[in-house]
């Protein structure tokens, strides 16, 4: 009896395991070097390349990921989201995200010691217009020359749940 319990137990929590990956479409992290963002020049975009978008009949959500340190010179971040399909069709949004509460005084996100992590929506049931290999750029558009403090940013790409 407590070999079959083990053994439900176990192809249970395997099964949960392997079905929160199904929607996952992309998902990758890059890391800035001196924790710092710039604004100008160099190392004002950040890209991921090689996207592979196999279905252009499904919605995605597509989401932005910050890791970054309690001393982070803004409360908020401003970037330009540039997605490049595979016949080089450019669509653009601008995006801010809060990294603090309407008060500014606590972080969103979750906290472990001097690590702040932080995902945010950028676009929910988007459509991508045709199928191959797409290009993510991110953009900095914040009023300083620097954006410091940000370890890492990514871009995570699910299937939509359409029965949300």
């Amino acid at each position: 009896m407590k070999k079959t319990l083990r053994i439900v137990f176990l192809f249970t929590l395997i099964l949960s395991f392997s079905s929160c990956n199904k929607s996952q479409v992309y998902k990758e992290f890059k890391t800035l070097p001196n924790y710092t963002w710039e604004r100008i020049e160099k190392g004002k975009s950040i890209e991921f390349d090689n996207i592979n978008i196999e279905n252009d009949e499904d919605v995605y959500d597509i989401s932005f990921h910050i890791r970054h340190t309690p001393y982070i010179t803004e409360d908020e971040i401003k970037f330009k989201l540039k997605i490049t399909s595979p016949s080089s069709i450019v669509r653009e949004s601008v995006h801010t995200v809060k990294l603090k509460d309407k008060e500014g005084k606590e972080w969103l996100g979750e906290a472990m010691g001097d690590i702040i992590d932080l995902e945010v929506d950028l676009k929910t049931f988007y459509s991508f217009i045709e199928r191959g290999l797409y290009k993510i750029e991110l953009v900095n558009m914040g009023q300083k020359y620097q954006l410091q403090g940000i370890m890492e940013v990514g871009i995570e790409i699910n299937k939509s749940d359409l029965d949300r």
